[in-house]
């Protein structure tokens, strides 16, 4: 990590804990030349909402509802197949699981070079499915789009705040007298705001530390080469760090991607000759953020995959079509963490709570429980059973 970035957010972060909405204020004037009269216009007004509204197109508005529609009804299902509570009794005790969502949850959605409405929805809808109480919006002022205002209002988001980069990380886990802080922190970033969600880490839970985006693709002799072009493409323009590999056994489609890619970003892809088995051996050490399988029964492969955030199956199935579009949410594992976790997901907005209840005291619960506090020195451990009565 640049030790530069580590202090410049490390100074923001103690700044925003000292001084609160004063320091809030400063940073907006200083990094985006915005100077608001005081904390209360942080805050995003239902007029500036419905002024955003009314300028997106009828097209675009519909694709947004299409999305969230798509987004909704699969994180319903996936909410539906969570057991919400289970236990294990017997005589003597019941233990087990009690499931609840996180309270509150702050939504970075940033504001570079593009405009980025599919992140609302893919972060905002699986916390409401899971039970959120409150969803915190924060987006930079200079970049703050009407599509984004719009996807936030379809998700049913009241509390949106002009602010944005590793300012709006702090004062989402700190807060300030004006913006209470939250429980959990999710969405994308630069790399200061990667690494202020590093560093407010442990005080407020976070979704990831995501790296470049990725994709690998797996494709046989008969894909379209265009698709596969395209697919590549799509990819490295997402920006200078985004990674992509071409796994493929057709000599005829790897020319024409050499020919025809973009001989700038060409050194942004890898390209392998390798057929089918091979190609899945290594995509499980790569484990990629996004795979897509243009191959010829790539249902069968798939029971194959175990290291991959989403997996695109068969040949008509781009990775926009999940970035935007399918349901599940584009927020996927990076740099390998394929390997250990999955995707942002209700899961992510719920935490669990180990249920214990002994109900009958017996000589032999408190033998064995003696035993134990005796081995480790710790005696109160061992009376603190004792004591209650059989």
């Amino acid at each position: 990590m640049n030790t530069d970035i580590i202090k410049a957010v490390t100074e923001i972060i103690e700044n925003i804990q000292t001084n609160g909405d004063s320091a809030v204020l400063n940073y907006l004037n200083k990094f985006d030349g915005v100077c608001f009269k005081s904390a209360k216009d942080l805050k995003v007004t239902d007029k500036q909402i419905k002024e955003a509204v009314e300028k997106v197109s009828p097209s675009l508005k519909k694709a947004i509802k299409v999305s969230y529609a798509n987004v909704l009804a699969f994180h319903k299902k996936e909410y539906s197949n969570i057991k919400k509570q289970w236990f294990l009794t017997d005589k003597i005790k019941s233990v087990g699981q009690i499931y609840r969502a996180i309270d509150s949850v702050g939504i970075y959605v940033p504001g570079g070079r593009f405009s980025y409405p599919s992140s609302v929805i893919m972060n905002a809808v699986a916390a409401k499915v899971a039970g959120v109480k409150r969803i915190v919006m924060m987006t930079p002022p200079k970049k703050m789009s009407n599509e984004v205002l719009f996807a936030a209002k379809i998700c049913g988001i009241n509390e949106i705040y002009s602010i944005g980069g590793p300012v709006a990380i702090a004062v989402l886990a700190y807060g300030t007298k004006t913006i209470k802080p939250v429980n959990m922190i999710v969405g994308p970033g630069n790399a200061y705001v990667n690494e202020a969600k590093r560093l407010v880490f442990g005080k407020v839970g976070i979704d990831s530390l995501a790296g470049p985006s990725e994709v690998a693709i797996v494709a046989d002799a008969g894909a379209d080469k265009d698709y596969v072009l395209y697919d590549l493409l799509a990819q490295v323009e997402h920006d200078t760090m985004a990674k992509a590999y071409l796994l493929c056994n057709s000599k005829e489609i790897i020319d024409y991607i050499k020919k025809n890619f973009n001989k700038e970003k060409l050194n942004q892809i890898k390209i392998y000759n390798a057929d089918t088995d091979k190609a899945i051996e290594m995509v499980n050490d790569i484990a990629p953020e996004h795979l897509e399988l243009l191959i010829k029964n790539a249902k069968q492969v798939v029971k194959k995959i175990y290291n991959s955030g989403a997996i695109f199956v068969g040949y008509n199935t781009a990775t926009a079509v999940g970035d935007y579009w399918a349901g599940p949410s584009h927020v996927l594992p990076t740099n390998s963490s394929a390997k250990y976790s999955g995707g942002l997901s209700v899961m992510t907005f719920m935490k669990k709570s180990s249920y214990i209840e002994l109900k009958k005291v017996t000589p032999l619960v408190k033998k064995q429980i003696a035993d134990f506090a005796n081995a480790e020195g710790l005696i109160n451990h061992k009376k603190s059973v004792e004591v209650r009565k059989i």
